[in-house]
């Protein structure tokens, strides 16, 4: 169902303006830019506690309806105390959650809730902007499509599904090099710097199409020998499960992910000025029904005897397997953190794996101890490189603490 915002209902098309005085241009990192903000970079200016919650606000947007099974996590029993170390300094969870601006911090342990707390406004029901989180999501629906034969293997050329690729930068590259963010595209994904291609391509689309604007990118890296994360990949591969599942990102999630899943909630995706969804980062959800997702790789692709995702997809997604994709110090890898198919893993890698947003928003599983966090935060720290890995950290050592 696609929902449309006063604001929308004014405009023409899709695009998107405020009614009332804009505010000061930002980048999607929240530092000062030139102009004024408006449409879904002002959900960056602001009060961004509330906007994180309130996207629609913002952009128009589509909606997956709740499950008509829903999947009750059952109540919090609130019996995890935690203390540990936070950049040098004896730091409790509580702690933890306020100097991170954490909005909603949720921890299961072998499918029960033993932490649940919302700050800033959030509530259970709050459909919190996730931002790249929506990329482990998209994965799990290339991961469906590939086992319904919708692609044929992630071996086959990107060309094959999109021939409209018709750079050069594109010779060579596989889908799975475009899932490993490997595809050697070139692209400044600071998102602090005005002059970075992820801040400068919001006003290239539009004019230009997704596809368009990614045919202007060079290549930087030979396809599959270099790790460089730019979310402009995922954009791509929601662009590809459009074009062979013939239907929107929205109806195929609904269908084969959100509903099977038994989502709670609604869940928003962000248009853009076409229609089409912002895959690398425009989902929005409630904090229960991100853990779902966590639940389902830790239970490999199952709820319950619902086999929801292909066997064998989750261990695949989640386990690097190829030299620039391990976590640590790796010359051919642009981060400390090990990736695979859309999800992180830590850079003291314990088995254990992440998707990761930008402002502070993580579901982390630990699948020895059968731990699911889901964490939702306006955080602008979290844009500093050691704080970020801080935080991750602190996650790891809070599950890995949490045995029997």
């Amino acid at each position: 169902m696609l929902k449309l915002s006063l604001t929308t209902l004014l405009c023409s098309g899709l695009t998107i303006f405020s009614m009332t005085s804009l505010a000061q241009g930002v980048t999607i990192g929240g530092t000062v830019a030139e102009g004024e903000a408006s449409g879904i970079m002002a959900l960056f200016a602001g009060d961004r506690f509330s906007n994180f919650r309130n996207i629609d606000q913002f952009v128009a947007t589509a909606e997956m309806t709740p499950s008509p099974d829903p999947w009750d996590l059952g109540t919090s029993n609130d019996s995890l105390r935690y203390q540990a170390d936070f950049m040098g300094n004896p730091t409790s969870l509580e702690e933890f959650i306020s100097l991170s601006d954490t909005t909603a911090f949720l921890v299961i342990r072998d499918g029960q809730v033993v932490y649940e707390k919302y700050a800033h406004g959030d509530s259970r029901k709050s459909l919190h902007a996730s931002f790249s989180v929506a990329k482990s999501f998209t994965s799990a629906l290339l991961g469906i499509a590939l086992g319904e034969g919708k692609i044929g293997s992630l071996d086959d050329p990107i060309r094959q599904y999109l021939p409209e690729l018709t750079s050069k930068t594109f010779d060579g590259v596989s889908v799975k090099h475009v899932l490993q963010m490997s595809s050697g595209m070139r692209f400044n994904e600071t998102y602090t710097d005005p002059n970075s291609d992820i801040n400068k391509m919001a006003g290239m689309v539009p004019p230009m199409s997704y596809l368009e604007y990614i045919n202007t990118l060079g290549r930087e890296h030979t396809p599959g020998t270099f790790n460089h994360y730019a979310s402009i990949n995922t954009q791509l591969l929601g662009i590809l499960l459009v074009r062979v599942t013939g239907e929107s990102l929205t109806n195929y999630m609904t269908n084969r992910l959100w509903h099977p899943l038994g989502m709670e909630y609604s869940g928003l995706w962000t248009l853009d000025e076409q229609g089409f969804e912002l895959a690398m980062g425009g989902l929005a959800a409630a904090a229960r029904d991100y853990a779902k997702l966590g639940l389902l790789y830790l239970d490999n692709g199952k709820r319950e005897k619902l086999q929801i995702l292909p066997p064998g997809w989750t261990s695949e997604s989640v386990t690097p397997n190829e030299p620039h994709l391990m976590p640590g110090a790796n010359t051919n890898s642009s981060n400390e953190s090990g990736y695979q198919y859309q999800w992180w893993t830590p850079r003291d890698w314990d088995g254990d794996f992440l998707a990761r947003g930008i402002w502070g928003q993580s579901i982390y599983v630990h699948p020895k101890n059968r731990v699911v966090i889901v964490k939702l935060a306006a955080d602008q720290k979290n844009f500093d490189p050691t704080i970020k890995l801080a935080y991750i950290d602190y996650m790891q050592d809070m599950a890995q603490s949490m045995t029997d």
